[in-house]
């Protein structure tokens, strides 16, 4: 081979080797390039400012002055304690109030069960269920207690009357055993009940051997009756039977399961629910010295009475080494590229 060939090869060998050497610079600054390597950053709607991210930043990439704040709005809070139990760091104190029973004054109607969101009212299995009876005379004592509890009796007939076409006028028979003085009267031969003095207690009814005194009479919708059993015990006539049976269990309040909200109290028509307090009863604590702003007790919170001050944290670019440590350990997923 000539000298010339040599040289000229050389020449474009290494002209060769320049030029790819060239063309390698723009690839490996793209190297450093965000396309290659986006950054990190933290989502402001996500990020409860914990901190968790600033322990395992060795770069001091991320910015955090403070951490977000907690409080506990003292006019909010039911003292239910669920906040403290979650707190890992024993930074909440809370004086819970217990709710209890009185086992002698429930009734077991049950309208604290829907207010119980938590379920922790047990009442005992009841299978009882009230009817009335033929007996009954339409007195409305059971319509009265029952407007109290589910109002599930009503009147089907509200008044005493008579049927003329029915009436001897022979009103000496049931005028006799009335009990209350011009109740019965008679008008044109026939009788006629006053509904103003008419206390429907039924006596007049036996009398009347020919069936012309109608009696007032009652209702009871199953549908809404709650199974105190007001109406059976107030009841003098019999009018009221009772069948099935009741659980042996008594009722109870699961303190575990219980947030304290207090809405069973109110709707306890006998009052039976009561309430005991610490001997060392105190506001709710927070103390932000133990608090390390994971968030778990404003999530946890049935009433919403904690609030926060919420804080966020930003990544420095410019100190980032895109180790991607901080986007492991957020509790949040607050952090993405």
């Amino acid at each position: 081979m000539s000298e010339k060939i040599f040289e000229r090869r050389e020449f474009i060998k290494k002209w060769m080797q320049g030029s790819l050497l060239l063309l390698s610079v723009p690839i490996l600054k793209a190297c450093q390039e965000e396309w290659l390597y986006p950054p990190y950053f933290i989502k402001r709607d996500r990020c409860i400012g914990c901190g968790e991210c600033l322990k395992v930043c060795y770069y001091s990439a991320i910015v955090l002055p403070q951490l977000s704040s907690y409080s506990i709005k003292k006019e909010e809070c039911t003292n239910c304690g669920i906040c403290e139990g979650v707190c890992k760091f024993n930074a909440i104190d809370i004086s819970a109030i217990d709710y209890f029973i009185n086992k002698e004054r429930c009734n077991l109607c049950g309208k604290c069960l829907p207010f119980c969101s938590d379920n922790a009212i047990s009442l005992p299995t009841n299978n009882l269920k009230y009817t009335i009876a033929k007996a009954c005379v339409g007195c409305g004592d059971c319509v009265t207690v029952c407007d109290r509890e589910g109002k599930a009796i009503t009147y089907n007939v509200r008044y005493y009357s008579v049927i003329n076409s029915k009436c001897a006028g022979c009103i000496e028979r049931c005028s006799s055993v009335c009990p209350v003085s011009g109740a019965i009267t008679k008008s044109n031969k026939k009788a006629v009940i006053n509904t103003s003095l008419c206390i429907k207690c039924g006596k007049c009814l036996a009398k009347c051997d020919r069936g012309a005194i109608i009696p007032s009479s009652v209702v009871l919708d199953q549908s809404k009756c709650t199974k105190c059993g007001k109406c059976y015990t107030i009841c003098t006539y019999n009018g009221v039977t009772k069948t099935g049976e009741l659980g042996q269990s008594p009722p109870v309040i699961d303190q575990g399961k219980c947030t304290r909200c207090g809405k069973c109290i109110p709707e306890c028509p006998e009052n039976a629910i009561y309430t005991v307090a610490p001997l060392s009863i105190h506001d709710p604590i927070l103390d932000m010295s133990k608090c390390t702003s994971c968030g778990e007790c404003i999530v946890e919170c049935p009433e919403g009475a904690i609030k926060r001050e919420l804080k966020n944290a930003e990544i420095n670019q410019t100190m980032c080494y895109k180790c991607g440590k901080c986007m492991e350990v957020c509790p949040e997923s607050a952090i993405t590229r």
